[in-house]
């Protein structure tokens, strides 16, 4: 497996394991809608889908402006902090040369990871 797949599984296992967190500190069906989501992005970063990189970074970055405020103003720390994880994992699913690798156009058309047909 290579380091781009394993931090990618390492992105979804914290995406699972936060979901499952805040669903026991508080059920809802929110909390039980993005622990279904977080479930799926996490198979298509592991399956390295095109653009899921992205799209996960995206939602992660977007959830972290979303509830900064209420965070901050309601000292929050624990969600805060949770917050400046999702942050460091949009950050590695975007900059990490690893990882971009495995979205890579070339391992969607045939070749595996090592570049062979």
């Amino acid at each position: 497996m290579s380091k781009g797949k394993k931090i990618c599984l390492a992105i979804a296992a914290y995406m699972v394991i936060k979901s499952i967190v805040n669903l026991i500190l508080g059920f809802s069906v929110n909390n039980l809608f993005w622990l279904v989501v977080f479930v799926l992005f996490g198979y298509f970063l592991y399956e390295g889908r095109p653009y899921f990189n992205l799209i996960t970074a995206a939602v992660l970055a977007l959830l972290f402006l979303l509830n900064l405020k209420t965070n901050i103003t309601g000292h929050y720390w624990f969600y805060l902090g949770e917050g400046i994880a999702d942050v460091v994992c949009a950050a590695l699913l975007v900059i990490n040369k690893d990882v971009k690798s495995c979205f890579d156009n070339k391992l969607h058309k045939g070749e595996d990871e090592d570049g062979k047909l």
